[in-house]
């Protein structure tokens, strides 16, 4: 599969100091300059094209020797360059030589296995040090096989060509403030192949999917062209509001200059400046993050994805849908393969269960939208963690059973590995008499529950839409009956659908969660929310 060209996500930024530097010397001699991506102790992806670019003096050529292959390239008119490696086994140390003229830059403790992206906001920006047995964990962080690489956080208005980031091997000092899902999703999957793994930790706090997502893939969707005019509409409400700030203040600071010239004293002269407008929160810019956190990273040869965000885009959970699959499938051409495999962590838990049957709520109803995507593509992998949610706290720090998940899926889905890639998944239904008919993908030997007790977390509703709690039979190992005397006409049954559904206790016999789900597509508390 040819490699993506990566020019169109490069800019250059110079300050007005240097760009008059540029006219003064007619141009600046650069022998070779490389992505941070591209350095010592990193990992390349085994078993798919490897390919390594940089910049170099416009003309020059550049010639790369490793692997016992050796390519040449010349640098284009703004000095950008390119080779792509056939693929490589897994393995190493290896040396990678880069030569431009007299120089030779030589890259040390390079390995060849698995890479994967970990991105999203604040769950999977979580930091090593501060989750479940932090102390412990970071101690034992020394893992010579795992290769670390954090973005620093960053946002842009136009899409960079670097990241100021680095590669290690996973030690305690770097691991600590690494993503936790992320560092113990690279542990654990070291362990199970036996080879190199590296892990890129690109993530933001507080941050929608929009600002993930490039321009161009919202701007062709209908559905997300609300998003863009909400950000256009605030940018145009603050320039607005900065031109009369800008007004305002000249005219104080001309009463203060005509004041002081009066009275001969600065102190007299003195007056209340007007304050200033709130520009739009930039990481929430839409493509903001894309720019400056994913774009320079294509396209380092990757295995697949793990995205675990969500919580920013709650108030407009139905709109997730569309905007998930244009991220997936956005990131998937930057990199050059459609069926990339995509691991999406799906909300946990938060806040107190409820008393009553629950109908509507915006936190089950983002949940389903991540279903959904998962759902209708073989490679994106829902992994469920309303099990290790907090009902106090936004950010449970129970995440290594959450990368426990997200490894599973990867061995099955991405590896063939001969295992459930998940808890029970709803595959369909049907109404008989007085019973709704559900079966599942992924019961493994049989449906059962967490705990052995009675199935809890199911609602039924008849043509008034009101859900009743509804008992749950196992009457296959893949199918459950789901009634309740007072819903004689089932049309609907829900599962799971809560803030906080940790009550919910529907799993295969392997323990793992069965996933929040309707069987309805009745109207939501955010369907109009745009």
């Amino acid at each position: 599969m040819p490699v993506p060209d990566i020019r169109r996500c490069r800019i250059v930024l110079v300050t007005t100091a240097v760009a008059a530097l540029l006219l003064t010397l007619g141009s600046v001699a650069e022998p070779l300059r490389l992505p941070a991506v591209i350095g010592d102790h990193m990992v390349l992806q085994r078993d798919k094209p490897a390919p390594l670019w940089g910049w170099a003096d416009a003309g020059i050529t550049v010639t790369v020797e490793a692997f016992g292959q050796t390519h040449e390239a010349v640098a284009d008119e703004s000095g950008w360059w390119s080779v792509t490696f056939a693929p490589l086994d897994a393995g190493g140390p290896h040396t990678v030589a880069i030569a431009v003229g007299d120089e030779t830059r030589v890259l040390e403790d390079v390995w060849v296995g698995e890479v994967w992206l970990c991105s999203g906001q604040s769950n999977m920006d979580m930091r090593l040090r501060k989750v479940d047995d932090a102390e412990s964990e970071v101690a034992a962080a020394h893992h010579d096989q795992l290769r670390l690489f954090r973005v620093e956080r960053a946002i842009a208005d136009t899409p960079q060509d670097d990241v100021d980031a680095r590669w290690v091997k996973s030690n305690p000092d770097d691991a600590r403030n690494f993503s936790a899902v992320g560092y113990f999703f690279g542990r654990e999957l070291q362990q199970e192949l036996g080879v190199p793994v590296g892990v890129i930790h690109t993530a933001y706090g507080g941050t929608p999917a929009e600002a993930w997502t490039p321009l161009g893939a919202m701007q062709e969707a209908e559905a997300l062209r609300p998003i863009l005019d909400r950000h256009q509409r605030r940018v145009e409400k603050y320039e607005a509001e900065k031109a009369a700030y800008d007004a305002a203040l000249e005219a104080v600071q001309r009463e203060a200059r005509a004041d002081e010239q009066k009275s001969g004293s600065v102190a007299e002269a003195v007056i209340e400046p007007p304050e200033a407008p709130t520009p739009p929160t930039a990481r929430y810019a839409p493509a903001g993050l894309y720019h400056a956190m994913v774009c320079p990273l294509r396209p380092f040869a990757l295995r697949g994805f793990v995205w675990y965000q969500g919580e920013s885009n709650v108030w407009r959970a139905r709109q997730y849908e569309p905007l998930l699959r244009a991220l997936i499938a956005s990131w998937r051409k930057d990199w050059g393969d459609d069926a990339l495999p995509f691991a999406v962590v799906q909300l946990p838990g938060y806040t107190s269960p409820p008393r009553v049957p629950p109908a509507v709520s915006s936190w089950p109803e983002l949940r389903d939208s991540q279903r959904a995507v998962a759902e209708s593509d073989p490679n994106v992998g829902l992994i469920v963690t309303i099990d290790h949610g907090d009902s106090t706290d936004i950010h449970p720090t129970a995440k290594q059973p959450v990368a426990e998940r997200v490894t599973r899926w990867a061995l099955a889905t991405a590896y063939g590995r001969d295992v459930l890639p998940s808890g029970p998944a709803l595959r369909d239904w049907r109404v008989e008499g007085d019973r709704m008919m559900l079966t599942f993908d992924h019961a493994g030997s049989t449906l059962t529950t967490r705990d052995g007790g009675s199935m809890r977390g199911f609602v039924i509703a008849g043509p008034d839409m009101k859900f009743r709690w509804a008992v749950a039979e196992v009457v296959a190992p893949d199918t459950l009956a789901v009634s309740e005397a007072k819903v004689p006409d089932p049309r609907a049954v829900r599962y799971a659908w809560d803030d906080d559904p940790a009550w919910a206790n529907l799993t295969n016999a392997e323990g793992l969660p069965a996933s929040p789900f309707r069987t309805d597509d009745w109207p939501g508390v955010t369907d109009d929310s745009r």
